[in-house]
């Protein structure tokens, strides 16, 4: 299996997997760990990466410039976690603390406008005659 790279440079890897929450996980046992992080850090290099095997295109990624962390497994196998821009598990927390902190205030809003609803203006029309 073979990664190719927008340089067009090439890497043998032994799998290239989407994980749950959207992290590229990529294995191989062709690099070192500090070629490793030298190829994945290369922005352009990793702004589209295609797997391919035996003349077969498996899979394309584009955008996973963000390398996370470097892993490593039992038998040389070294494993590269890429994440998009503004998509690593952090910076989406963050993103759903802001958007919940905006949705709070929000509904503290409509609350008051329910409350005045229901205290000043449905009494105020019932003693309309």
């Amino acid at each position: 299996m073979k990664l190719i790279f927008n340089d067009a440079s090439e890497l043998e890897i032994q799998s290239a997997d989407l994980q749950a929450d959207g992290e590229l996980l990529i294995k191989t046992i062709a690099i070192t760990e500090d070629e490793l992080k030298k190829k994945f850090n290369d922005a352009s290099a990793t702004k589209r990466m295609t797997v391919t095997e035996r003349g077969e295109t498996l899979g394309t990624y584009e955008n996973y410039t963000n390398q996370d962390a470097i892993v490593k497994y039992t038998a040389g196998i070294l494993g590269v976690v890429m994440y998009k821009v503004g998509q690593t598990t952090t910076e989406q927390i963050e993103a759903l603390k802001e958007e919940n902190q905006r949705l709070a205030a929000e509904n503290k809003e409509l609350s008051a406008t329910v409350d005045t609803i229901l205290t000043d203006i449905l009494p105020a029309l019932e003693n309309v005659e």
